[in-house]
């Protein structure tokens, strides 16, 4: 996890108030590498820095060797002794994707490029099925531009025609 891609996260709505804490306490930085290193995770923080027993003082001494000792000591000052949760940011990263491929989709009809041929090539590059990237394209836009990203073509609204497949067809070949 980048301190980058932790900022461009922050925008989405998703965004949990567990990470928004870490990067209040402890930095940007600091939360990037700590969210990098342990995502997902309940830590159970020593009541004071450095540690106040041996089991204490282990933990102090990863927690500073991921993100420091001022981070740590800011961390453990404003968690003392209760559990910090470190978030994955999953869902948060699935919601940037999805705003990435109705953005592309968006760009390749631009370009002239028909629905569904747009549709087949966000799946290969995305490695989703046709039926992934089509509900993606139908769910709500949330109107946020991933960072890196051009911004989407207003020439052409997003219009996706999903043509039924004739199974009968099938027993012709």
């Amino acid at each position: 996890m980048t301190p980058e891609l932790l900022a461009e996260l922050a925008r989405y709505p998703a965004f949990p108030p567990s990470a928004a804490t870490l990067i209040h306490v402890a930095g940007l930085d600091a939360a990037a590498k700590l969210i990098g290193a342990w995502p997902g995770q309940d830590v159970p923080m020593p009541k004071a820095p450095g540690g106040s027993n041996d089991a204490s003082r282990r933990l102090w001494q990863r927690l500073v060797d991921i993100v420091g000792s001022d981070a740590a000591a800011r961390l453990v000052l404003h968690y003392t002794g209760d559990d910090m949760l470190v978030p994955n940011l999953k869902i948060v990263a699935t919601q940037r994707a999805h705003e990435r491929i109705r953005i592309e989709f968006d760009a390749l009809v631009a370009e002239g490029i028909s629905g569904r041929v747009a549709v087949f090539e966000l799946g290969i590059k995305h490695h989703l099925s046709r039926k992934a990237v089509e509900k993606v394209l139908k769910s709500p836009s949330l109107a946020i531009t991933p960072a890196a990203m051009p911004t989407a073509p207003s020439v052409k609204p997003r219009k996706l025609v999903v043509k039924p497949i004739d199974e009968a067809q099938g027993s012709l070949f």
